[in-house]
């Protein structure tokens, strides 16, 4: 039509006429010719002309009107993907025009695209608060949304939740922060400052109040991805905020969402739950305050100025935070997962510690539903944020943990902020972490290799000769070794028996004698393992003599004193306890249990207890063997170890017969997959739990005993 006649504005708005009639008549085929035709009488638009000249489009409306029209008109032949092209030709003409937004939304609704669809109709009412076909459609897409079907978001889970799902167990750590406020330069600074390296293999949490705007979130979070090998996001109040320079671009905060879920989609960021590795699944929940969390007076203040620059399509106060929960519960029954880790940015429940400096600053923090939410897919871990307050705590049978990063001011100048680590590949965690992959001082523990032999016939001289062949592993760095016999250094077995420790006949099983080693790290044990010494030398003559041999490893969980004590004694118990994990409910009542009996009087400098699982940190029993270049487990069903280190027999009596004890015992018998195995060796060597920060490279004085 241009070729043959030329632009004719004037015959275009003649032709749109024709084609609304069509429209009306139900003449859709006719009616998209038609604006096809007013279309081509426009002039055409050369973008190249437009941007060297300030010149505006003169016919802009009309263009505008047009393929808004067309759009419509393909909408009700459900050719959606036309539809879709021509409501962006028309905003792109007309971005002031309510319907041309309308329209576009219509058309994303159509194609299945209910977050985009909403940003247009929030558009709309925000060019015309009386457009009712705008009003309308948000109004469908706010209903739609809650069920996460749009094509995004279907896309999002099928892209992310499968990734990791089968990933081994143990391969992965979960670190957490909140309150990043990375447009501080001092915190964007310190982001860009986690190490490189370390985390490669880990995920990160991160529970809001990211940055302000939504360039400086995605800045922000572009930085943690490139540090960790994932990165799960909720966003918080500040996220929502719409700030001076983003007035033009999000009606409503709902928009700024939408539009910050689709971004961490292309940055591969996790806003939906996901497993992490095979049986962890993080889950992000949606939140937002409540005044109903001040449970003195729930109502909201009215004088109040919380969050005034966030903008909503619904009441803030009493509306949007049951939104946010709706939002969460398509994601409720996910089950088949052993932990699960959810998060959030706002409190989940009573109790936990926040900044109470402003007025009323209860009605701004939290919401109950959250901790609801959170148990119903039996959440063990829980992280959150905007309380400021750095914790962690345990409420009835689930931990909490927050890990503000803050500004500058809320950190000790020589102090740096630190990651909390919630997940240690193995176990549930509450544990402050450095960006250099650095443990705090006293988290890494020396190790404890035990080996008990049954050698009822072994000679006295075979036995110095024995111990005298420990020599040889003098020249390790960073091991500590003992060969006894079952007892007390002044008690044997027999003795024992008849007066501090009447079960040790049938506890101990038979054994006779223990060999003790403590390493100062997993590299050192393994020196010592596979050396000649003690491969070739050591075993070899031991073999003839040894009729049981069983060996197992665990965390030096206490500090060997001998020092000014009458007859120390470390008595072990080896525990094959079924289907306890270190953060299972039925551990933490054992671990209170072995907390009451170091809190028991009078035992500062007589007794020490600990209970610590087989295996070493993030290493199963099994996975700290292969690391050690052991072939064959001889742990025979032992999972845990309990330790007590008494200054002498009669301690372990006095502690045996307390009510405390039998507290303790009925905690784990219940979980008893086999019988106890227990023993105890004198203590002759010297050394604290916490390992060395620094493995000495040269040779040094081992505590041997001659």
């Amino acid at each position: 039509v241009r070729q043959l006649h030329g632009p004719n504005p004037n015959a275009a708005h003649a032709v749109k006429e024709k084609g609304n009639e069509a429209i009306r008549g139900g003449e859709l085929g006719l009616a998209v010719a038609l604006y096809t035709q007013a279309i081509a009488q426009l002039p055409p638009l050369v973008t190249a002309d437009i941007e060297r000249s300030d010149k505006p489009d003169e016919h802009a409306l009309l263009r505008g009107v047009l393929f808004t029209n067309r759009s419509s008109a393909f909408c009700r032949i459900r050719n959606w993907d036309a539809a879709v092209a021509d409501g962006k030709e028309a905003i792109a003409a007309q971005p002031g025009l309510s319907s041309a937004h309308s329209q576009l939304g219509v058309a994303l609704l159509g194609s299945g695209f209910h977050q985009e669809a909403y940003i247009q109709f929030a558009k709309g009412v925000h060019l015309n608060s009386d457009h009712k076909p705008s009003i309308k459609g948000r109004n469908i897409c706010l209903k739609e949304m809650v069920v996460w079907k749009s094509a995004s978001a279907t896309a999002r889970y099928k892209k992310r939740f499968w990734l990791d799902l089968r990933r081994t167990p143990g391969t992965t750590r979960v670190f957490a922060l909140s309150d990043l406020h990375f447009d501080q330069k001092y915190n964007e600074d310190w982001a860009h400052g986690i190490d490189d390296l370390a985390f490669l293999d880990d995920v990160l949490i991160v529970a809001g109040n990211v940055a302000d705007t939504k360039v400086g979130v995605m800045r922000a979070l572009t930085t943690l991805k490139s540090k960790f090998r994932g990165v799960f996001y909720t966003f918080g109040n500040h996220e929502m905020q719409i700030m001076a320079s983003e007035f033009a671009r999000y009606p409503d905060s709902l928009t700024k969402m939408n539009e910050i879920f689709t971004a961490c989609d292309e940055l591969g960021i996790d806003v939906f739950p996901a497993p992490v590795c095979e049986g962890v699944l993080v889950m992000p929940l949606l939140s937002w305050c409540s005044a109903e969390f001040d449970q003195e007076d729930p109502f909201p203040d009215p004088n109040a100025k919380f969050n005034s620059r966030c903008t909503w399509p619904m009441d803030a106060d009493v509306q949007l935070w049951k939104y946010m929960m709706k939002l969460n519960e398509q994601f409720l029954d996910i089950r088949g997962f052993d932990t699960v880790i959810t998060f959030s940015h706002f409190l989940p429940r009573q109790g936990l510690p926040f900044d109470k400096t402003r007025k009323n600053a209860i009605k701004a923090v939290g919401c109950d539903m959250i901790d609801e939410q959170a148990r119903a897919v039996k959440s063990k871990l829980h992280v959150s944020g905007h309380g400021r307050v750095r914790y962690a705590q345990m409420h009835a049978g689930v931990r909490y943990v927050s890990a503000p990063i803050g500004f500058e001011a809320d950190w000790p100048k020589d102090h740096a902020p630190r990651l909390m680590m919630v997940h240690n590949g193995r176990s549930l965690c509450m544990q402050e972490w450095g960006t250099d992959d650095e443990p705090p001082l006293g988290y890494t523990k020396r190790l404890l290799h035990v080996v008990v032999f049954k050698m009822p016939a072994l000679r006295e001289a075979e036995m110095r000769k024995f111990q005298n062949m420990l020599q040889k592993f003098v020249n390790f760095p960073g091991i500590l070794c003992s060969f006894d016999r079952i007892g007390s250094r002044g008690l044997d077995k027999d003795s024992l028996s008849k007066d501090a420790w009447p079960d040790i006949m049938q506890c101990s099983q038979d054994m006779s004698h223990v060999l003790t080693v403590v390493a100062d790290s997993t590299d050192a044990l393994k020196a010592v393992l596979t050396s000649e010494a003690y491969c070739r030398e050591w075993s070899a003559s031991l073999a003839p003599h040894a009729r049981k041999i069983v060996s197992f490893t665990s965390p030096l969980g206490l500090d060997l004193v001998h020092a000014k004590k009458r007859d120390p004694m470390l008595v072990m118990h080896g525990l094959q306890l079924k289907e306890v994990k270190e953060d299972s409910d039925e551990y933490g009542k054992m671990m209170k249990a072995i907390e009451a009996i170091s809190k028991l009087p009078g035992i500062d400098g007589k007794i020490a207890v600990s209970l610590q699982p087989l295996g070493s940190g993030r290493y199963s029993h099994e996975d700290l063997l292969e690391q050690l270049d052991v072939k064959e487990s001889r742990a025979a069903g032992i999972t845990h170890c309990f330790a007590v280190l008494v200054d002498e027999p009669a301690s372990y009596k006095m502690l045996a017969q307390s009510k405390t004890y039998g507290k303790w015992k009925a905690s784990y018998e219940p979980y008893l997959a086999g019988k106890v195995l227990a023993f105890c060796m004198p203590v002759d060597i010297a050394a604290t739990a916490s390992a060395p920060k620094d493995v000495p490279k040269t040779k040094q004085t081992n505590g041997v005993k001659k």
